[in-house]
């Protein structure tokens, strides 16, 4: 057994040993609230020897939870990796699709996002039967609010009909102004019934459904409650001031009977516009009575002034922080050597000011010979704040990024893209084409576009036209060649565009006009460019298949029509960044700040109306009446923004600079920003500036990091990716590093057509012979096997067949229908031949998360069946080729299944591996054989050893004419042999 945690202070050791009941852990900024909870894990699962799988962990965001599960996984001893760490939307989505039924929800129950939802009110729009709401010229305008104020009742957990039900309850004593009010919320309560209508009848749920619909579950059905609460023995719970009211109540629900400790800092609640409320861990100690509370007060990021000034502001929330509440003390403690500095600089104008930041930081890299760019932040508290830094920094030359929570539709590489989308929908489209002409793909030369360009400017022809028309332009012999290149995809990838979705299209004409390829070579020419808009790339063709789910019949037209309704209604597109950058200063919002840390500071634009930014009216508030913690807007608003302010100071290491200015460009000058008076920032005299004319600077960006250092290795690895860089070790740097968007192939359509086909077969098998229904982590056991296995009937089985039939990548109608016509045959002799002897697996699809020296793997069983005499099957569908024989390295795959279903959960509570198989459908053989010890010390070895060149980022390509033939990025490689 490992001993007590090492390397931790005194109050962290006793928040990570302490397990006789409720806990809340008061963890200040910087003071190491997350190894504190990975730290619990791995001391509840090493020393307490509780199981992995009966602890749960919740928290907020994907890259949250995926950081605490990697650091926990790396501490734990066993290589049984299935503790529960999750958000909560992922954590209940499997509740739901295990429990669901009990409250009418299906198993397979659709996840709209945000996208869906608003295509979904977008094409009802006339069925809404709006009269107060009804919009003036843009029918859409309301969509995003009515979608926010829907979210913001399933966070209260407020029901369509006691919204109904209270806005029949509303009198109205002759009183114009409440029947105006009663008509408003009248309409609203009857549109969030039909939203929610329209939501049952697409067989579909919301995000905000998700919690909703778990909550309901558990309180309403008491038989399932206590099966879920049994799974769990711990439950920890991340930034739990972030929590709203619904969120609050699944804790509840979930905890009765478990150990319970919540991690938050009531200071660092910045997120009421997502439904956080702080009153919720507030209030956390009046309902655990009994709780134990531990306060972590060791700051490891921070030099004391700047914690000094942090506190000294946040006192002024009091008596509403858990500090006057609870009699404790949060003042922070710095443990960092360096002295630091807090200081003001105020201007005469917004321009002196973003002059004088912009100089200030120059100044302090000169000075501090060991800083980089990538030490200093500027911290805005808007988007549209950023801007003018921006182009300061560019003026002299400084790298810098914007870490932006939005604005992907903004990104250089996305506008090329949707105006390659647009040129295919309307080939005249002349904003379209002379975009594309600029692409340093085509090596278009630049006089003779601009001479094009003067000359149509007196002709009424398009660009089109115009390069079509010979002797209109007079271009150079190599120039028209080139034109008549790029003419021609236009017009073969027009006719792609009538039939095929816009992430096919796109990526085909990417690849066709050299975009692509000449992308990828200025990643390995080392462009740190080229990789951030390789990662807008990843992004856009998300975006793109998001909607492609949403719209079966997506076309390129259709998407365009959607794209111009969003940004016609303010939506920029969401933008996430990567784990590594180029080197470069860090502008981003506060918000966008929260977890990070930089050794210089610049909280800029220190102003009122600015930050504290003025409180924002309109948007569609939910009834006071209906609401769990009415509060005072006001007071509320300005609580908020000043621990925003408080998370800001926090993130500087050793200065931190305040900026403000009198002139923004309004008729009167800017009062100083409360806050700075709440530090002692008062009476400040502007800077003096020079007026010397600024000359724009050479600056050479270099950086001290290789081309290779911004590659982020995955932190796990499967089966699949692992063959890959077998093949082709630059393959898999194409695939999994960089994740480039690739071509697939009819094949993989039909593969992935029959396995989804099989999947849902076996799940209604599972359902029409289960006497109970199974749980998400306890094996699927049945009461009792029945005699005789029901089955679905032939015919519906095709229905399943039609309903997966994935249409993509075929060439051409003729291979599509070979395909299709050869998906019912394998299915018909499939039912055939098993027609009477039908299994009821143990397990479908199933993942799984092991780990083989060091490393973490993961992967999915399509197939689990328990055979009389204990033992597992473990079966793998496969749709090519049927092999005559299984040679060692067939069996790898199979091999790896045996070692999860072996040591991990649920598969090991259902029994041991036995028979291993490969199914091929096509000629319905199966070929099994038995794992033994010897091939699995072999695998093992052989994974570690190829994962370890992985991490040493050891991509070189090895081409050959049969590998190169059959790769997704064969367009695209410099490599290739064909």
């Amino acid at each position: 057994m490992s001993q007590s945690p090492k390397g931790l202070n005194k109050a962290q050791q006793e928040a990570v040993a302490y397990t006789d009941g409720p806990l809340l852990i008061v963890a200040g900024a910087g003071t190491g609230k997350t190894t504190v909870i990975t730290q619990k894990i791995a001391h509840l699962v090493n020393t307490k020897g509780v199981e992995p799988g009966r602890i749960l962990a919740l928290t907020f965001t994907e890259k949250a939870a995926s950081e605490m599960q990697e650091r926990a996984e790396e501490m734990l001893e066993s290589t049984f990796l299935d503790a529960h760490i999750s958000t909560f939307h992922a954590f209940c989505q499997g509740l739901l699709e295990s429990y669901g039924i009990h409250i009418g929800i299906p198993s397979r129950c659709k996840l709209f996002t945000e996208t869906e939802c608003w295509l979904m009110l977008h094409n009802n729009l006339y069925e809404l039967e709006l009269d107060y709401f009804r919009p003036l010229g843009n029918p859409t305008k309301h969509i995003h609010d009515f979608l926010n104020h829907f979210s913001k009742c399933k966070d209260e957990l407020i029901s369509p009909q006691s919204y109904l039900e209270y806005a029949e309850s509303l009198t109205l004593d002759n009183d114009a102004e409440l029947q105006e009010d009663k008509t408003r919320i009248t309409e609203l309560a009857n549109l969030y019934h039909k939203y929610n209508q329209l939501l049952l009848d697409a067989g579909a749920m919301d995000f905000g459904d998700l919690i909703y619909y778990t909550v309901k579950l558990l309180k309403e059905r008491p038989a399932v409650a206590k099966q879920i609460r049994q799974r769990f023995t711990h439950i920890l719970v991340d930034e739990f001031q972030d929590v709203n009211y619904a969120q609050y109540e699944l804790v509840k629900e979930l905890a009765q009977h478990a150990q319970l400790t919540v991690v938050g800092d009531d200071d660092q609640s910045i997120y009421a516009f997502r439904g956080a409320n702080v009153a919720n861990i507030l209030r956390f100690k009046d309902e655990y009575t009994d709780a134990k509370e531990i306060v972590l007060t060791e700051n490891y990021r921070s030099g004391q002034q700047i914690l000094d000034c942090a506190y000294q502001l946040i006192q002024n929330n009091n008596p509403e922080r858990l500090e006057s509440k609870l009699n404790i003390n949060k003042k922070l403690i710095g443990t960092a050597d360096d002295t630091a500095s807090v200081s003001h600089l105020h201007f005469n104008s917004l321009h002196e000011e973003v002059s004088g930041v912009v100089e200030k930081i120059k100044e302090i890299k000169a000075m501090d010979s060991e800083a980089s760019w990538d030490d200093f932040a500027i911290l805005v508290r808007a988007n549209s704040h950023a801007d003018q830094f921006m182009d300061e920094l560019e003026r002299y030359g400084v790298p810098y990024e914007f870490l932006s929570a939005s604005g992907l539709h903004r990104q250089a590489i996305v506008l090329d893209a949707l105006h390659c989308l647009k040129i295919l929908k309307n080939n005249l489209d002349s904003l379209a084409l002379y975009r594309i002409l600029k692409f340093e793909c085509l090596e278009f030369p630049t006089e003779e576009l601009h001479k094009m360009t003067q000359l149509l400017q007196k002709k009424p022809h398009s660009y089109y036209e115009a390069l079509q028309d010979k002797s209109l332009l007079e271009l150079s012999g190599e120039t028209q060649a080139k034109a008549d290149r790029l003419l021609q995809q236009i017009r073969e990838h027009t006719k792609l565009a009538a039939f095929s979705k816009p992430s096919i299209v796109l990526l085909s004409f990417f690849e066709a006009i050299g975009y692509l390829s000449q992308l990828t070579h200025a990643v390995e020419s080392g462009d740190q460019e080229a990789i951030t808009q390789i990662f807008h790339l990843r992004q856009l063709f998300d975006y793109l298949e998001t909607y492609e789910k949403a719209v079966p019949e997506a076309r390129v037209e259709n998407f365009l029509e959607y794209h111009n309704s969003l940004l016609e209604a303010g939506d920029e597109g969401a933008l996430y960044q990567p784990s590594d950058t180029p080197e470069s200063v860090n502008i981003l919002t506060i918000h966008k700040s929260k977890g990070l840390e930089f050794k210089y500071v610049f909280m800029v634009n220190m102003v009122e109306d600015r930050f504290p930014a003025r409180r924002k009216g309109g948007g569609l508030s939910v009834p006071d009446a209906l609401l769990h913690e009415p509060n005072n807007e006001v007071d509320a608003h300005y609580q908020e923004e000043r621990r925003l302010c408080y998370v800001g100071i926090t993130r500087a290491k050793k200065g931190l600079w305040f900026s403000s200015s009198l002139d923004y460009g309004g008729a009167r000058a800017k009062k100083p920003s409360r806050f700075l008076v709440e530090v002692g920032f008062t009476g400040q005299i502007p800077q003096k500036r020079s007026h010397a004319v600024l000359v724009r600077e050479k600056v050479t960006k270099e950086t001290t990091k290789k081309e290779d250092d911004f590659y982020t290795i995955p932190h796990s690895f499967s089966f699949s990716q692992i063959k890959t860089y077998e093949t082709c070790p630059y393959k898999y740097k194409l695939a999994h590093v960089l994740e480039l968007p690739s071509r697939g192939s009819g094949t993989s359509s039909f593969g992935q057509t029959l396995h989804n086909t099989l999947q849902e077969f076996y799940g209604r098998i599972q359902e029409l012979n289960r006497t109970e229904q199974s749980t998400l982590f306890e094996p699927g056991a049945l009461q009792d096997v029945p005699k005789n296995i029901v089955a679905p009937v032939f015919s519906e089985l095709i229905e399943m067949y039609e309903r997966n039939w994935i249409d993509d990548w075929y060439k051409g109608k003729r291979q599509h229908d070979e395909f299709y016509k050869k998906g019912k045959e394998i299915l018909k002799i499939f039912y055939e031949v098993e027609d009477g002897n039908w299994t009821i697996p143990v397990e479908l699809e199933s993942r799984f998360k092991i780990k083989i020296g060091g490393n973490a793997i993961t992967g999915r069983i399509d197939r689990v069946d328990k055979h009389a005499d204990g033992t597992l099957e473990i079966i793998d569908y496969k749709t090519g080729k049927t092999k005559e024989k299984l040679e060692a390295g067939d069996k790898e795959q199979l091999l790896l299944y045996h070692i999860a279903a072996e040591s991990s959960e649920p598969y090991r509570s259902h029994g041991s591996p036995g028979l291993l198989t490969f199914y091929y459908l096509n000629d319905n053989i199966k070929m099994s054989f038995s794992g033994n010890e010897k091939q699995i010390h072999r695998l093992k070895e052989k994974l570690e050893a190829t994962i370890e060149k992985i991490k040493e980022k050891q991509f070189k390509p090895t081409p050959n004419k049969f590998v190169c033939g059959f790769c997704d990025f064969k367009e695209i490689c410099e490599y290739r042999k064909l």
